[in-house]
């Protein structure tokens, strides 16, 4: 699932088949990729903080897009606001706790508006409490930023608390979709069955 995610987020090149992003074919040229990330932000398990602040952290993409420092200041503190992390501005990123980190990842993520958000078990290594605030952050990023959000987790409350749209895949392979409610109510496939219950998936 975490290859399929970096492959949508053109990160990794798909062995075999065609890829399809953001309503364009990828051919995987420079200037289309350029233009298809820019598009696009992807968070982590484990967030890469740069060196600095969580403030430098945040900005760094509206300064690679050159944006205006006016623009860029009140980005970044809507978006450390919205993510809690205001208190946090002028802390070294890399000293943060795991909750801390993930949030300002979250923000540096969103800070450049991309229309579409991945997240690779964002509260897989963090504790409850801090995981709780990164649901609340990503229902926010959803509802209020209107983005649209791609989540890998194994979590089966979790995605039952925010998804729309539930894909169970399994070996490779999807082998089912639908709303949340669907699939965890009245689930089709019988695979998709066994693992909702704990049970061995067969082939």
């Amino acid at each position: 699932k975490s290859t399929l995610l970096r492959i949508m987020a053109l990160l990794l090149i798909n062995d075999e088949g065609e890829l399809e992003v953001l309503g364009e074919k990828v051919s995987w040229e420079k200037e289309q990729l350029l233009h298809l990330r820019r598009q696009m932000s992807m968070v982590t398990q484990t967030a890469f903080m740069f060196q600095g602040s969580v403030d430098y952290n945040v900005a760094y993409g509206l300064k690679v897009r050159k944006m205006n420092s006016r623009l860029i200041r009140e980005r970044v503190n809507e978006m450390l606001e919205m993510a809690g992390m205001s208190a946090y501005r002028e802390a070294d990123a890399r000293t943060l706790s795991g909750g801390e980190r993930q949030k300002a990842a979250l923000a540096r993520a969103m800070a450049v508006n991309p229309r579409v958000l991945f997240l690779d078990e964002p509260t897989s290594n963090i504790d409850m409490a801090s995981a709780a605030e990164i649901e609340k952050y990503i229902r926010t990023i959803n509802k209020e930023q209107g983005t649209t959000i791609i989540l890998v987790t194994h979590n089966l409350f979790q995605a039952r608390r925010l998804a729309d749209e539930v894909i169970f895949i399994y070996d490779g392979r999807i082998i089912e979709r639908g709303s949340a409610e669907s699939i965890f109510d009245d689930p089709r496939d019988q695979r998709t069955l066994a693992f909702l219950h704990g049970d061995a998936v067969m082939q």
